[in-house]
């Protein structure tokens, strides 16, 4: 199993470090993950001072996706959207965050996860130089992050991984979290720590970490070996009773990388037979705000803007406080920097939360921080090199701007080396990034970077013609039925399916009628030879 391999390297002192350092809360000692258990640690209740007033800043980032710095590794230039520039990068987050920690009193950062899969640096250090330490634990340490919630898109590294780098992060003095990652043999252990506490100020913060439970719906299972993923409502009612009565924290933050709109993969979250992937908002529901609640949740996953101004998880038609409880999130790649206000007073023998203002700050006009650079300076020139390495030639321009909607050299390209690898007849897949074109010359690994943003896994597997045509069904949802009568005020595609959940086939021939509803327009299905496809062949 994996996690054993990477801890059969331990020293028998670290050994005995890890099972005394396990217990919830602030620590001296550093925590070795995974977990072999976990304690809360009972506390006594803070000081109160009346009429004291404290103002908490707490500063946030999310699915920053390894974008250290602002670079386009298959163009070789600054990243850019449709000709446009688009500010981002933990350097630029660095120095806003410098700016505003000495304008706020009391700050910390965090990180709701999604940091360490997304460039072609990141995937290099992952696997390939891997015998040093990883550069976001490094890059977390500089700009000091306190805590980190894991994602899915940590997960889906594996275990060798994920431990590798969460104990980086630890000897750094950061908080791993993830309440509901819990092992599988034994579900009242987590993995993770569930939550960091910190005193600033006279007042006792807890940060509550929990991760999507989608996780073995999206990942192979050979990359969440050993572990479970529990409901996110009933693994936060759990630890905000031992936050607020055990850990007796005055204010009580949720960090947690799933998004609001629960009903967005709510379906296949029950096909699957997992609990909701996106229950950040079902939290708050369950919970609310108060005294014995919390008082801000922090979400990640769903790459959107949420503050007091904006809610673009649902297209400003909702507000970000759902019982009480304000959301923000920092949308993603760190192209903003969250910020959660909380103003605390002593009342009544008792520190009571008055206001709590959440906003985001675009990272337009924000220059990237020269000690950051120089700082991961040689982690960027490894990324850089690797990415440069030539790995094949095209022969002419392969765009992908209109791969949606007809055949395409470089979905050809995707297609065809598919089916060379898995010796699979027929190749299903989907064009990621249809803003790409790779131009005719040498095709480099930042170049194939380009294609698909996250590295993925090749699966062949067996069905019958009968499937495949459902599964094209299915795939064809993109696109909104266009009728005669619908033709000059309908869109031709359907807003509510991403365009790398629409996949296309090759090795066979069909056409898609817009005119008829998904399930009926997959017609003209044939071989490549012009033969009708037999619904019953393997």
């Amino acid at each position: 199993m994996n996690y054993k391999k990477y801890l059969s390297g331990l020293s028998i002192a670290v050994i005995i470090l890890f099972i005394v350092s396990c217990a919830g809360g602030t620590t001296d000692e550093v925590k070795v993950y995974p977990l072999a258990d976990f304690s809360p640690v009972e506390r006594k209740a803070t000081s109160v001072e009346e009429g004291k007033m404290v103002e908490l800043n707490i500063f946030t980032t999310n699915d920053e996706h390894g974008w250290i710095f602002d670079w386009d590794f298959a163009a070789e230039s600054q990243r850019m959207s449709r000709g446009n520039p688009r500010p981002s990068g933990l350097a630029r987050v660095s120095t806003l965050y410098k700016k505003l920690s000495a304008e706020n009193s009391n700050s910390m950062l965090l990180s709701a996860g999604d940091s360490i899969q997304g460039t072609i640096l990141s995937y290099y250090y992952n696997f390939i130089e891997n015998d040093i330490v990883n550069p976001i634990p490094a890059l977390y340490e500089k700009m000091g992050y306190e805590a980190w919630t894991i994602g899915n898109h940590e997960v889906e590294q594996g275990n060798d991984v994920l431990l590798k780098i969460a104990n980086e992060m630890s000897e750094r003095g950061i908080e791993v979290l993830g309440a509901n990652d819990v092992w599988e043999d034994d579900n009242s252990k987590p993995f993770f720590s569930p939550y960091y506490v910190k005193e600033v100020d006279g007042i006792r913060v807890g940060v509550l970490g929990l991760v999507t439970p989608g996780i073995p719906m999206w990942l192979a299972d050979e990359t969440h070996e050993d572990h479970v993923y529990l409901d996110m409502v009933e693994t936060a009612q759990k630890y905000v009773k031992i936050l607020r009565e055990v850990e007796k924290v005055d204010v009580l933050i949720g960090m947690f990388h799933a998004g609001m709109n629960a009903e967005y993969d709510l379906a296949k979250s029950k096909a699957f037979g997992v609990p909701p992937a996106n229950a950040s908002m079902l939290v708050a529901q369950a919970i609310g705000a108060g005294p014995m609640g919390i008082d801000a949740i922090i979400t990640g996953h769903s790459h959107k803007v949420i503050d007091d101004e904006e809610n673009t998880e649902f297209k400003d038609d909702t507000t970000n406080m759902v019982n009480g409880v304000k959301f923000v999130q920092a949308k993603n790649w760190g192209e903003r920097l969250g910020h959660v206000k909380v103003s605390v007073r002593g009342k009544a023998s008792a520190w009571t939360v008055d206001n709590v203002s959440v906003k985001t700050y675009s990272m337009a006009n924000v220059e990237e921080d020269p000690e950051i650079l120089a700082y991961m300076k040689e982690y960027i020139e490894g990324g850089k090199g690797y990415a440069a390495q030539v790995v094949g030639t095209a022969t002419q321009d392969l765009p992908s701007l209109r791969s949606y909607y007809e055949e395409s050299a470089i979905v050809d390209l995707i297609h065809e080396t598919q089916r060379h690898f898995s010796g699979a007849e027929i190749s299903i897949a989907a064009a990621f990034n249809p803003s790409l074109t790779i131009a005719a010359g040498d095709i480099t690994v930042g170049t194939v970077a380009g294609i698909y943003i996250y590295e993925n896994f090749l699966n062949a597997v067996e069905l019958t013609g009968a499937q495949i045509k459902d599964y094209l069904e299915f795939s064809s949802k993109y696109f909104n039925v266009i009728t005669n009568d619908n033709v000059d005020s309908t869109p031709l595609v359907n807003p509510d399916v991403r365009g790398y959940n629409y996949d296309m086939a090759q090795g066979l021939m069909y056409d898609i009628d817009l005119t008829k509803e998904p399930g009926m327009r997959i017609v003209n299905m044939t071989n490549l030879d012009g033969s009708a496809s037999d619904m019953d062949k393997t």
